[in-house]
């Protein structure tokens, strides 16, 4: 008998939750404080910022974590919801086993670039299943949300111009100094409620996520 996909998404949806309060909470204490005492002053924009891009990391790390974990427990014919996709290749009998396939003999593949992960999905699954659909679906957003997370973590010319693409196509502008943390901390106008993008974000890769693990 099949065996039954952990609640993958759930876990990754908290994690989104946990990470977000990062930045919910340098707010509520800065919204709290005199303007005259020093964490109002020590809690400056800026040191916000920071709060934000760290939880966006750490949304991000999770989503990474999360494809890789549900991709090769699909591997080995595991059911989320009744659903299992139709392998290309016979079931893995272990998840190392799985893991070990994906990573033909290099230390690390990435789970970042959805460019890479649909064509993994090939190599695996039949062509259609909700997991490649998903990602490809999603293609040039997921794009978006890696260079954010490029952009935090390195400073080259090359991650400032993506980011600069990625914050064109999330709300149509760039951002000062190509900041991150400015953008992630700045109110989303089209959302339907007060929130801002690292809200937005957050919740998107969460959907995603239930797509993929029902």
């Amino acid at each position: 008998m099949p065996r039954q996909m952990p609640r993958l998404a759930d876990e990754f949806a908290r994690q989104v939750d946990r990470a977000l309060l990062l930045a919910e909470i340098g707010e509520r204490i800065r919204a709290a404080s005199d303007t005259k005492q020093a964490p109002w002053s020590e809690l400056r924009p800026s040191r916000l910022e920071a709060f934000y891009e760290l939880a966006f990391l750490r949304v991000f790390i999770g989503w990474e974590a999360f494809l890789e974990e549900s991709f090769v427990r699909y591997l080995c014919g595991w059911v989320a919801t009744s659903h299992s996709p139709a392998l290309v290749v016979p079931a893995f009998a272990t998840i190392d086993a799985a893991r070990f396939s994906i990573l033909g003999g290099h230390g690390f593949v990435t789970w970042a670039d959805p460019n890479r992960v649909a064509a993994r999905c090939r190599q695996y699954i039949l062509a259609g299943d909700n997991f490649e659909t998903v990602i490809r679906s999603n293609q040039s957003r997921l794009a978006w949300f890696a260079s954010i997370r490029h952009r935090i973590a390195h400073g080259s010319v090359h991650a400032r111009l993506e980011f600069g693409h990625a914050t064109m196509g999330f709300c149509g502008r760039r951002y000062p100094g190509a900041s991150a943390g400015r953008f992630l901390r700045d109110w989303n106008l089209w959302a339907g409620s007060a929130e801002r993008w690292l809200q937005t974000l957050g919740s998107e890769l969460k959907n995603l996520a239930f797509q993929i693990v029902p």
